[in-house]
């Protein structure tokens, strides 16, 4: 019928919000394309960081191999090590040599122990007062005012005594002995060594020394005499304050435990442990580096067709070749492996371990030490490529945030658009309400849709 007008679910609103959900959705594709190639950029850039780790571990481990000082480690056997302790303390000071010593006596602290003492250990030991006066290596060290009165603030009991006698030096150390009836007094020296003697000595008419039986008088008292270790190295004695001898042998420290009743052998090598524990180190790394490369630069690797990896891994291996001329290196064919022959590195170092140290310090130092500091450094291959990696992750998160921008422009507009429509059907609905108010349920209009036709 001509002039017909169809109305289409006018009634109710609708969530425009799921649509532009939807547009948003359509939209961020191309973002979600730029987090994706952010992704693999971060992924090779971080491949990139753990191969630079390992090239600074090879190159630590090649410094290490590059000083001499390895060559000259030794080390020391003893015959005897209850009795006789040796420690290298300078092994470029100390020649590969064999020597036999005796120890003569060890070092002693002097220790007084009084031969009486008191049965009650909180009663006053001296019946008259008087002063003690005790002497360390010729020094006066404490003068000790002591009461027989225990009513006093003046130290009377043997304890208060041994505890005055500790606050006022420390040099001399009193302690109460007890042996199972009396207290005595116990005074012990700091340190071993002829010199450093005690001295027991009393003023103003006191007896406390008397009492305890303690000092020159009493010479049972003296239970320990200071002295000085001694030792004996083919007929010639050396002497020293303490068991420890520095300065007999060069490079060398002499512990003496106890005196000997026949020579003690000792025996100085060479040590050439750090440099095979070196040169496993420095095989392990360029093995760790050959697994990488072959597990990030392979066909589904973070570095995928990554030639510089490849470069300077053939790179290293070149420049090893000094320790392939030595014959101490040999190669797996199949994993690109180092290993190393360990009968022929015993064998240089046993005949000839200058050949050695001349292709480690000198060959090895010459083909590797510039190249290391420039794969490692900030100009290297590795540091142009992730800084190229840097400057396209800076551009997509650019890229990322144009386009963020754009599409919340463009929601906002459709969303202002999608209102105005809600309003628009809002604006129909309240027609449909007018014309099913006028007419009822209209018969005239058939369906819900809102149509315009020409015709009948």
């Amino acid at each position: 019928m001509a002039g017909e007008l169809y109305l289409s679910n006018l009634v109710g609103g609708f969530d425009y919000q799921q649509i532009l959900d939807q547009m948003y959705s359509i939209k961020s594709v191309q973002i979600q394309y730029y987090q994706q190639r952010e992704s693999e950029l971060q992924n090779k850039k971080s491949a990139l960081s753990s191969f630079d780790s390992l090239l600074e571990k090879f190159q630590d481990v090649a410094n290490d191999l590059f000083d001499d000082s390895i060559f000259e480690q030794k080390s020391v056997s003893v015959s005897n090590e209850s009795a006789v302790n040796v420690t290298i303390t300078d092994p470029t000071a100390v020649d590969a040599s064999s020597f036999d010593l005796s120890v003569v006596q060890t070092a002693k602290k002097d220790v007084w122990l009084s031969q009486a003492g008191v049965s009650d250990e909180t009663a006053a030991v001296a019946t008259t007062a008087g002063t003690l006066q005790i002497s360390y290596g010729g020094d006066v060290v404490a003068t000790i005012d002591y009461d027989a009165d225990t009513s006093t603030d003046t130290p009377s009991t043997i304890q208060e005594i041994a505890n005055a006698i500790n606050a006022a030096q420390d040099k001399v150390k009193a302690t109460v002995f007890f042996d199972g009836t009396n207290y005595r007094l116990l005074l012990s020296g700091a340190d071993t060594g002829a010199n450093n003697t005690i001295s027991i000595t009393e003023t103003g008419g006191g007896d406390l020394l008397d009492v305890l039986q303690l000092g020159d008088a009493y010479v049972n008292s003296h239970v320990q005499t200071a002295q000085d270790a001694i030792i004996e190295i083919y007929g010639t004695q050396v002497s020293s304050s303490t068991n420890d001898f520095t300065s007999v042998i060069p490079g060398m420290t002499i512990t003496v435990e106890t005196p000997t009743s026949s020579p003690v052998t000792v025996t100085i090598d060479h040590d050439y442990s750090q440099v095979k524990d070196n040169l496993q180190k420095l095989v392990e790394a360029y093995n760790s580096i050959v697994d990488f490369v072959k597990e990030y630069t392979g066909k589904d690797g973070a570095l995928s067709g990554d030639f510089t990896l490849q470069d300077i891994r053939s790179t290293l291996f070149d420049k090893l070749d000094p320790l392939f001329q030595l014959g101490i290196f040999e190669v797996d064919k199949d994993t690109g492996h180092l290993s190393i022959d360990t009968s022929k590195v015993d064998e240089i170092l046993s005949t000839n371990p200058g050949s050695l140290e001349d292709a480690l310090t000198k060959d090895l130092k010459d083909n590797l030490y510039d190249y290391l500091i420039y794969i490692t450094g900030v100009d290297s291959p590795i540091s142009t490529e992730q800084q190229s990696y840097d400057n396209q992750i800076n551009y997509i998160e650019d890229q990322i945030e144009l386009t963020n921008k754009r599409i919340s422009e463009e929601i906002e507009s459709m969303k202002k658009q999608l209102v105005q429509l809600q309003l628009y059907m809002a604006k129909m609905q309240e027609v449909q309400a007018r014309i099913t108010q006028t007419f009822g349920t209209p018969s005239i209009i058939p369906g819900t849709s809102v149509n315009t036709t020409t015709g009948a």
